[in-house]
């Protein structure tokens, strides 16, 4: 089993699943050092960072020579922004500020082939090895990114019409924040309710759900509130926390 299969494997059983966002850093070499960490995934963001569609290929390329599969945040659900990634060897995409139903057909057709899409054939690395082009359909992970009150409320009209090509959700915490009027409060009430509903939402339709996240801290507490993936932090972040520390302990010497 390829850590492809296996991360779908654990995305329907709904295991815990450890992944993290690489917004900056495009050496080729961190791919070993993320798997090595023992992460099921890593998110590449197209959408904040530095990266964009056409310069993601040889990371991608050592994403899949040490079987870590990845997955491109796009900028908007448009194709071009969704088709791309794909050619360019990325196992599936994350859909930022999903709100629409129109959002998920056009991510759908944008990364399926018939009969479920309409994605043109191309790219330096459609294809993975051993695969036919109609294992593109069940091989490449589509997730939603929910941003929002409204994108709550929908979500379980889009598991009743999509649920087969969803597979897992993925809440933005920042965005849902403004757009509540909550700003950047992290414990705002109205906010930390709408989070949980979601959650209530994925639970009640056997999907996986996860969140941005800081630190460890943070997953267990919403680990113990029903989420499964934990996506914690950017390789900046995480750099720049562990420098942090050691400057900590360095001090109390």
């Amino acid at each position: 089993m390829n850590a492809i299969q296996e991360l779908k494997k654990k995305l329907e059983n709904r295991d815990k699943l450890y992944s993290s966002m690489l917004c900056h850093i495009g050496f080729t070499g961190l791919p070993a050092v993320y798997k090595n960490a023992g992460m099921d995934f890593l998110v590449m963001d197209l959408e904040h960072g530095s990266f964009y569609p056409e310069n993601i290929g040889d990371f991608v390329q050592m994403c899949h020579m040490v079987d870590l599969p990845v997955i491109t945040r796009v900028q908007d659900c448009e194709y071009h922004c969704i088709s791309k990634p794909i050619d360019m060897g990325a196992d599936g995409v994350l859909i930022p500020r999903t709100e629409s139903f129109e959002q998920v057909e056009t991510a759908i057709s944008s990364m399926r082939f018939y009969p479920y899409g309409k994605k043109g054939v191309g790219g330096r690395a459609l294809l993975r090895k051993g695969e036919d082009i109609y294992d593109i359909n069940e091989n490449r992970l589509l997730f939603l990114q929910i941003e929002s009150k409204k994108g709550t409320e929908l979500l379980g009209d889009i598991f009743e019409k999509y649920a087969e090509h969803v597979a897992g959700i993925i809440i933005g915490p920042c965005d849902m924040a403004v757009s509540m009027g909550c700003g950047l409060d992290m414990q705002a009430e109205p906010l930390v309710a709408n989070i949980e509903k979601t959650v209530e939402i994925c639970q009640k339709y056997k999907k996986s759900i996860g969140m941005f996240m800081n630190d460890d801290k943070e997953a267990k507490y919403w680990h113990d509130r029903g989420m499964n993936i934990y996506w914690i932090g950017t390789e900046i972040t995480l750099l720049a926390a562990e420098l942090m520390r050691n400057k900590k302990e360095i001090e109390k010497f």
